[in-house]
């Protein structure tokens, strides 16, 4: 059945000939559409496109396989349905050298094309992470000593001000974020001149016109609007019935504030606005005492006031606490050590790339400026496309760029370089969703989207935006909850894109009714991570914590909770293989969210992007590894003697060391192996035996090591120590045998780097462990099937799951960078603190302080989206969880969102979130689920101006210490009673006497068919011969002599040549009676012509051809039956080598086998002719047999040759007169009667 097309779907698959942005929302089926466009314009009859003029670019490699998989697919069934259709097979050919790839992959294929323009070497090679690390190390630190060399002004003044201590590991730090930042720049030097322009204003006129200035009064116009609600809230308790009145005194002062600064900053007064905020005096608050005033309404009215004041202190703290000349004057003050960073940048730069060049490696950067300066020539401002452009923009039908919301700048300009502008065509495609741009801290650009959705019309033209919106994934119970939470907090001004009816989600899955006819609601779990009962426990981490509740929510809904079969498309209990945990980072979470669920008897499964240079495995054998190349390492010796490897435990450890203490660890190994030993203690000649089995096997290891590359190394102490074998045989086993053989991996890429030997292995492991660099361990196809997945959101996206855990609400959000001394943001350049060393002063700039306003902002937006993504994983149920501190609190101060009418929560509010419970705590305030945690703290009901948009369906509920504990104690006496239950068990019982029954008649069960089992589909003639009589094994057998034990000596010692014997002879016989020409064997000299034109012809061995008697050959031909075979021969009446299969019941191979299966019987005759129209039959036999023992060969091959007649005769249908057996050995025929 086909896959009906929304309307909005249909017109992404079928629009042509314009520049077309697909916005497409959390789970709209973007991929299957993007599959089915390709695929329509591949198929289409009037303007049929080849699927090799397409260029379609992806994020990542799994995706672009994926998509070139299904297509695939897609091309082969069409095929299959039209094979005689020409242009499908010309595309079953084109697809696998399809541009199906990443950016990165399609600036490698312009490279490769094209590397002649940019005068590269073709040879050169994609550089590997870590060695990219080493090296970038390694420049830096020549250009630092360069410059220091140098002694120029500039960068001394840099050293002076931002060298922290004796190092200068903070210039450093400078130097590669200013070098990072620039490369996501499609002109790295000019974007480097143009922060620096910052720094070079001179007047007051240049300042108040630069950017950044303008976001100041933004930021005060932004704090004048939450000034004004605050004190007009404020003001409006107060004039409520018990309202504190006496309050508005002081209030009206506050608001004839507000109303002045509204003038200075409508006038853009700097220097006025900055007095009047540092000069105001607040009035104080009556003091005056009345019984008739609600005391809780002083209280919201002081929080207010002293909110509003708040923010009037922190504006001028960050922006308007200097005047507008000193600002000036501290931006010179950094001029001199700015200009310096930027030179040392340049020059790192330059020399970086200098070296990659000398290895000839490239890293993903330098594959996407090669592109750029391959497609394109730049002189001043002007950009000119090169002759490449020009040959790929005539080439590509259509660009294609998925995930269009995570591209930079470079990424943008190599795309349109290689559109259709060479013959004016539009022809972009680009689809994403600014709401999952997730990727900032890789310098994703989502700006470049939001522009082209804000300028694309919706309408039909050359350059048109189609918005997908139908969720296909999830139950309108999950998207509801998702819109109510997001249409409140996210909005341009933090997120991006306004959360309105255009951006919503819309159901588009269908989901059969549930037998209780209920949907799953959206549960919240608010955890309390203080409380006497953890005080108590002390040693429980907030992970563990939330872990625990998790493990115990997860126990009730496996086998309870219900979820829709994706197979049978019905209902079934849920598993563990159906729940996820999300997590916002793996790093300090996903391991005690592990040890806590694998405690409670879950399966979990973690794919984790860290801890590889942890894992057991791992450090044993970079140990053995450094060892290898110097024992005289006592911590990496030790290791790998108390390992599995080297089998000592710590007494023993104790035991070498005290007998001999003298020296290094590997000086006491040696002098415990070679001093004497008391030959009645046993234990240590055991030990003894061990050291010295340890320290030899070590010396053959440090032999090889000198000349064996690493990975031939590492494999070799793998396979002769067994610890290889010995991980594997371990829990967990499949995963450490993957780490040990990605160890092995990463061996053999060091050893493609310019590194080499053990020594530097040794090295530049140990630098990657001190740079950071992660591998993460192997994650293991299906290593999570049937167990509860734990994962990072940014793994997440894509995916879908039915229950999802929206883990880790409560971590508070990562504000490291942008609290740093050096910040960077891609429109305003870097931003510093002003450092006058003479007189020890260090000043915030007001320059850095908008700059980390915008990049929190950003930084805010991007935590929203990634709760998008959380939020959007889950298919039927969504549970938000997390711990929370002084709940009371902050109940209490999201209350105040109750009464708010409009539906975008404050940026104020927003704008200070600190974790993902100060989005969606605030935004559920106005949700009535929330009405019985507020009664429960006192806080007083308000008028709920529910967020009337969506009718979404909440569970908050709040986990105390105590509730968790108390689950704990009643799992564990659950689990006591369940095991004394069974301890006492009475086996002879009948508990139930309806499953006894059952169980009865399930293991009395017999399967009716079990003689079966035995039965072969096909059996050889020779298998037949051996079942039809068990006593001719030992006949068979009985025709061989076992010969005289004999000294084993290599032929070629000895000098002689062996001989054919046995099985190898007869081969060479048939092969010679198969082949023989009966007309010209007439004696010696012909038989050997024809045995040599049988060698020549390479149908026989020189060797067979030797242990051929010519005598036996010709006593067969001379032969009655030779002769007559002859006779047959000469008539064409002589087949040779007959190959059969015939079918046969099967109680006719085997008399216990009853039944009518047919097994095929298999053979090969070796000769029949036909006389007198009937069948002559042969056989030939090699045995060595003794004078007179005719009968045995008989009796020995009867039956054999009774199946060969009865085939014969079935296939011929031609009766068999004689069956003859010809044994070579008694040269003699032996008729069988």
């Amino acid at each position: 059945m086909g896959v009906t097309w929304t309307e909005e779907q249909q017109k992404v698959i079928s629009l042509r000939d314009r520049n077309i942005l697909v916005s497409a929302a959390a789970g709209s089926g973007k991929t299957a559409v993007l599959v089915q466009r390709i695929l329509s314009k591949i198929m289409d009859t009037e303007r049929p496109v080849d699927i090799d003029r397409l260029l379609i670019m992806t994020f990542t490699r799994a995706a672009a396989g994926e998509m070139k998989e299904r297509i695939s697919a897609a091309i082969d069934q069409m095929l299959y349905d039209n094979p005689d259709n020409e242009h499908l097979q010309r595309q079953a050919s084109l697809i696998h050298n399809a541009q199906i790839t990443t950016i990165d992959g399609f600036c490698a294929y312009i490279i490769r094309n094209y590397f002649h323009m940019i005068d590269l070497d073709p040879g050169y090679r994609t550089a590997e992470e870590g060695e990219l690390k080493l090296l970038r190390e390694d420049v830096m630190k020549e250009v630092l000593e360069a410059a220091y060399a140098r002694k120029g002004e500039k960068f001394l003044s840099l050293v002076e001000c931002y060298a922290t201590g004796k190092t200068d590991d903070e210039i450093r730090d400078m130097i590669y974020k200013l070098y990072d930042a620039s490369m996501s720049h499609p002109f790295p030097e000019e974007w480097i001149e143009e922060c620096l322009e910052v720094y070079q204003v001179d007047s007051l006129e240049d300042l108040h016109d630069t950017p950044w200035m303008k976001l100041i009064w933004d930021a005060a116009d932004e704090s004048i609007v939450q000034v004004r609600e605050l004190l007009f809230r404020a003001a409006a308790i107060c004039r409520e019935e018990s309202g504190p009145y006496f309050y508005e005194a002081a209030l009206d002062d506050d608001i004839l504030l507000l109303r002045t600064a509204e003038t200075a900053v409508k006038e853009r007064d700097y220097n006025g606005f900055s007095e009047l905020l540092k000069n105001h005096k607040y009035a104080r608050l009556s003091t005056k005492k009345d019984l008739s005033v609600d005391e809780e309404k002083k209280i919201q009215v002081k929080d207010l006031r002293d909110s509003a004041k708040g923010l009037w202190n922190e504006l001028t703290e960050k922006y308007f606490n200097q005047t507008e000349e000193l600002i000036l004057e501290y931006l010179q003050y950094c001029r001199r050590p700015m200009e310096g960073l930027a030179e040392v940048t340049l020059q790192y730069k330059d020399a970086f790339a200098d070296r990659k060049r000398e290895q000839n490696i490239l890293d993903f950067t330098d594959m996407e400026h090669f592109a750029l300066d391959i497609l394109m020539h730049k002189e001043g401002d002007t950009i000119t496309p090169s002759a490449a452009a020009w040959e790929l923009s005539a080439r590509y039908d259509e660009v294609m760029v998925d995930e269009y919301q995570d591209s930079n700048l470079v990424q943008e300009m190599i795309t349109n370089l290689v559109a259709g502008w060479a013959d004016k065509r539009k022809n972009i495609f680009m689809v994403g969703d600014v709401k999952q741009s997730i990727y900032r801290f890789r310098l994703a650009r989502p700006e470049l989207f939001m522009e082209k959705y804000h300028r694309y019309s919706l309408e039909d033209s050359e350059e048109q935006r189609i918005d997908l919106h139908k969720n296909f994934r999830s139950r309108g119970t999950v998207l509801s909850s998702v819109n109510y939470l997001f249409r409140q907090i996210m909005g341009e001004d933090l997120g991006g894109i306004t959360y309105e009816d255009e951006n919503a989600l819309y159901t588009g899955a269908s989901f059969p009714e549930r037998a209780d006819g209920k949907e799953p609601e959206t549960e919240v779990l608010l955890i309390e991570k203080d409380g006497e009962e953890l005080e108590e426990q002390g040693n429980q981490t907030v992970q563990e914590l939330e872990a625990l509740a998790i493990a115990q929510r997860i126990q009730k809904l496996v086998g309870i909770e219900e979820v829709l079969d994706k197979d049978s498309g019905t209902y079934r209990k849920a598993g563990y293989g159906d729940i996820v945990i999300l997590l916002r980072t793996s790093a300090g979470w996903a391991e005690p969210f592990s040890q806590v669920l694998a405690s409670k008897g879950i399966p979990v499964y973690t794919a984790s992007r860290t801890g590889y240079f942890a894992a057991q495995e791992v450090v044993t054998i970079l140990n053995y590894l450094r060892i290898c190349d110097n024992p005289m390492q006592d911590i990496p010796l030790t290791g790998v003697l108390h390992s599995a490897i080297g089998g000592c435990n710590t007494q023993e450890l104790a035991i070498i060391r005290s007998k001999c203490p003298d020296g290094m660890l590997y000086e006491s190994l040696l002098a415990f192996r070679d001093r004497k030993t008391d030959d009645r203690d046993e234990e240590e000649l055991v030990l003894r035996e061990k050291i010295s089995h340890f320290i030899e096997l070590l010396g053959e290891m440090r032999d090889l090591a000198v000349y064996t590359p690493v990975h031939e190394l590492i494999q070799y102490i793998l396979r002769k120590t067994g610890y290889g074998d010995y991980v594997r045989a371990i829990p967990g086993g499949a995963q450490r045998g993957a780490n040990l053989h990605m160890l092995v991996e990463k061996a053999m890429e060091y050893e493609k780097t310019s590194y080499r030997g053990l020594f530097n292995f040794v090295r530049y492991i140990e630098k990657l462990q001190k740079y950071e660099v992660d591998f993460g361990e192997v994650n293991l196809a299906d290593a999570g099937n049937g167990a509860v997945q734990i994962m990072t959101i940014h793994k997440s996206k894509g995916l879908e799951f039915p229950i999802v855990f929206a883990a880790g609400m409560g971590k508070q959000f990562n504000f490291q960078d942008i609290n740093s001394r050096f910040l960077i943001h891609p429109d305003m350049g870097f931003g510093v603190d002003v450092i006058l060393p003479e007189k020890r002063l260090i000043l915030s700039t007001v320059h850095k302080q908008i700059i980390r306003r915008q990049l929190k902002r950003e930084s805010l937006g991007e935590e929203l989206r990634v709760l998008y993504v959380a939020l959007t994983r889950a298919k039927e149920k969504l549970i938000i969880t997390g711990t929370i501190a002084k709940l009371a609190d902050v109940l209490q101060a999201v209350s105040w969102q109750m009464g708010r009418r409009e539906t975008l929560l404050p940026i104020g509010t927003r704008g200070e979130a600190r974790n993902y419970w100060s989005f969606i705590l605030p935004a559920l305030a106005r949700h009535e689920a929330m009405l019985p945690l507020f009664r429960e703290y006192g806080i007083a009901d308000r008028q709920i101006q529910v967020c009337e948009m969506e009718h979404a369906e909440f569970k908050v509920q709040k986990i105390t210490a105590a509730e968790l504990v108390q689950g704990e104690i009643l799992g564990q006496t659950d689990s006591q009673m369940q095991e004394k239950l069974l301890k006492e068990w009475d086996s002879r019982k009948i508990y139930d006497e309806e499953i006894h029954e059952i169980l009865t008649e399930r293991f009395a069960f017999r399967y009716p068919f079990e003689y079966l089992k035995d039965l072969p589909v096909k059996v050889s003639v020779s298998e037949l011969k051996k079942r039809s009589w068990r006593g001719e094994e030992e006949k068979e057998e009985s025709l061989f002599y076992e010969p005289d034990i004999q000294e084993i000596i290599p032929t070629f010692v000895s000098g002689e040549k062996e001989e054919y014997r046995g099985a190898a002879r007869g081969t060479a016989y048939h092969r010679l009676m198969e082949c023989l020409d009966y007309t010209h064997a007439e004696d010696v000299h012909q038989i050997q012509k024809q045995i040599r034109m049988l060698t020549d012809s390479r149908k026989m061995s020189p060797e067979e051809a030797q242990c051929i008697r010519i005598a036996d050959i010709l006593a067969f031909v001379d032969s009655k039956l030779g002769q007559r075979m002859k006779t047959a021969a000469e008539q064409n009446a002589l087949y040779r080598e007959q190959p059969f299969v015939i079918a046969q019941k099967m109680n006719q191979i085997e008399a216990a086998w009853n039944g009518e299966e047919t097994v095929l019987v298999q053979g090969i005759i070796d000769a029949y002719f036909i006389e007198d129209d009937e069948i002559v039959l042969v056989d030939y036999k090699t045995d060595k047999v003794s004078p007179g023992g005719e009968q045995d060969l008989i009796d020995l091959y009867h039956i054999q040759l009774e199946d060969y007649a009865a085939a014969l005769e079935r296939m011929l249908q031609k009766k068999v007169k004689e069956t003859y057996i010809y044994s070579f050995t008694l040269r003699k025929m032996i008729p069988l009667s």
